[in-house]
């Protein structure tokens, strides 16, 4: 019986192995698009040329519609949480957005690409493409299958007096309010942004006065993309996904290593539309819901990176709207800034699916309280948080090591009832389990409790793999970033599943739970201990490539996990 409790436990391994990739798809890393309602085949094909055309569009826009001729300038926002450089194109698109939130220790969040491509893990992390597009965002309106962009320069029309090169600082307790126009063959646009100090929402309204064409759908599109945020090209790839919140459904597409993917329209009541990377996200969220939205993308040249995605979102409305009002959060992925942009854009954050994502909030909501109440570096959070769980999960842990304890101490009489009924299966089965009343074991004792343990385990994993409060955390040492493995130094070559790095946290780990094991192989069966040697070698192979902060919680918790076996152990032998 222990033999098949094991092949249990290893294919109950095997299993979260493999079905990992698809764990991460659905929880948004790759996932591919959900399609509550698809346009048409020919609404799809006009607006594959939506973006394809972009640039003959731009061209049409400015030889064409402009009435007002002005010069561009360009002008800065300052607030505690970041520095926003705009246009006055399109009436106020974004040139530049540089994240400057502090903590006690200073810049919360440091470490980014330059325009050239080139990392720098000191300079503030900037979330803006250099691009000449000045569509982020700008409103566009649909010409037959193509779209038309009203990103000219728009004319200021705000109280506060405006050139090129300008800096405003926005107050603690006051809101800073820009507008700009723009005059166009049919009507005119005005566009109303509002600045807050404290808060990465950025509000705006679309005015369409005296709209004489009342032809083609209105769109905001926000045709930037996001730059990279990441080190490793791998993180920005795969977590790079474009998003639509529509009622209470999230449309995902990523591009992934593709080149390109179709611009695709998703018809439904579209609340916001998003562009996240692995931390960090730009967000259109509509105060009157738009009739559906847009999503595509394709791989641009970025530095010496082989992949860069460039997504573009936007959200459509009638040709009758006069007023396309709402906010544009653009910031980290953090819970406590998106939970008030009152919307289900939190929903685009990795908290797992629907049976995790309580647990998963709560984990998340416990370490920041201990993080923020006592001023905890995140490394001691999460040793505290480690004892804490191994005081919670205890009593389950000595159940399944006792009742492991009893299975082995049984097995010669269970296997004189096998070899006695070995050619009445049925006898055997009644044996059986009268033998296990007798003597009080429950063959599944051990695994039962392991069972009980996985919701939390999977939060865990979430958590610790995705949350942006452990990137940048260094703890002590060589253990600079939370967010990535501990490596001291790379190897010239790469091996299968462990990779090229060698981390320090995952070997001590490996031996507290080939500690931990070996206490249970004791009594156990030699034929039995290749499996639980292969299981110690495959976790310390696999987390190797982890956040050192996943592994700095598992390495303390296998640690305790040890002692509290061989107190048992010991206890046992002592009766």
């Amino acid at each position: 019986m222990d033999i098949k409790r094991n092949l249990l436990a290893g294919v109950l391994v095997a299993l979260v192995v493999l079905c990992m990739p698809y764990y991460l798809e659905l929880v948004g890393y790759t996932q591919e698009t959900d399609v509550p309602k698809v346009a048409s085949e020919q609404e799809n094909a006009e607006t594959n040329d939506d973006f394809d055309d972009i640039k003959n569009d731009r061209e049409t826009i400015h030889s064409q519609h402009k009435i007002i001729d002005t010069e561009s300038l360009s002008f800065s926002v300052k607030t505690n949480l970041y520095i926003a450089t705009l246009s006055s194109k399109s009436g106020g698109s974004l040139l530049g957005f540089e994240i400057v939130e502090e903590n006690a220790k200073g810049l919360k969040y440091y470490g980014g690409f330059d325009d050239g491509g080139n990392y720098n893990d000191s300079i503030p992390v900037s979330l803006i493409l250099e691009d000449s597009n000045y569509c982020n965002p700008c409103l566009s309106q649909k010409d037959g299958g193509k779209l038309k962009f009203y990103n000219t320069d728009f004319y200021n029309t705000s109280n506060v007096a405006l050139e090129d090169g300008s800096v405003l600082s926005v107050d603690s307790d006051e809101v800073l309010e820009l507008s700009f126009e723009a005059v166009f063959d049919g009507f005119t646009l005005k566009k109303i942004m509002k600045f807050s100090n404290d808060s990465y929402q950025i509000g705006y309204s679309y005015i369409i006065k005296n709209n004489l064409i009342n032809e083609g759908d209105f769109e905001l599109v926000w045709d930037g993309g996001l730059k990279p945020t990441e080190f490793l090209e791998s993180e920005d790839v795969t977590y790079a996904t474009a998003s639509l919140g529509q009622i209470d459904e999230i449309v995902d597409a990523s591009l992934g290593n593709d080149d390109k993917i179709e611009s695709e329209k998703f018809i439904g009541q579209t609340d916001w539309a998003g562009i996240r990377t692995k931390y960090f996200i730009t967000s259109l969220i509509s105060e009157q819901p738009g009739n559906y939205g847009v999503l595509g993308g394709h791989n641009i040249q970025f530095g010496d990176r082989e992949h860069t995605p460039k997504h573009t979102i936007s959200i459509g409305y009638g040709s009758a709207v006069s007023n396309i009002s709402g906010s544009m959060y653009i910031g980290p992925l953090d819970i406590d800034h998106i939970s008030k942009t009152n919307s289900t854009l939190e929903n685009t954050m990795n908290f797992g699916f629907s049976l995790i994502r309580p647990i998963s909030k709560g984990v998340l909501w416990f370490l920041k309280f201990l993080h923020n109440t006592f001023s905890l570096n995140y490394g001691i959070v999460l040793i505290l948080f480690a004892v804490l769980i191994r005081i919670v999960t205890g009593p389950l842990t000595k159940k399944s090591f006792q009742s492991s304890q009893k299975m082995q101490k049984v097995q010669p009489k269970i296997k004189k009832l096998q070899a006695k009924y070995k050619d009445n299966p049925q006898k055997l089965n009644k044996e059986m389990m009268a033998f296990y009343k007798k003597e009080g074991v429950n063959p599944l004792g051990g695994c039962l409790p392991m069972l009980i343990q996985m919701p939390l385990l999977w939060a865990l994993f979430v958590v610790f793999r995705s949350t942006i409060e452990f990137r940048g955390a260094s703890f002590i040492f060589w253990i600079k970033d939370l967010s990535q493995p501990d490596a001291i130094f790379t190897l010239p070559f790469s091996i299968p599943i462990y990779g090229a790095h060698v981390a320090i946290l995952p070997i001590i780990m490996g031996i507290s739970m080939f500690m931990t094991q070996k206490l249970s192989m004791a009594t156990m069966d030699k034929s039995q201990r290749p499996m639980m040697y292969f299981m110690s070698a495959f976790f310390f192979l696999l987390f190797n490539s982890f956040p050192s902060g996943l592994n700095l919680y598992y390495t303390v918790y296998n640690i305790l996990s040890y002692f509290q076996q061989r107190s048992i152990r010991q206890s046992i032998n002592s009766n």
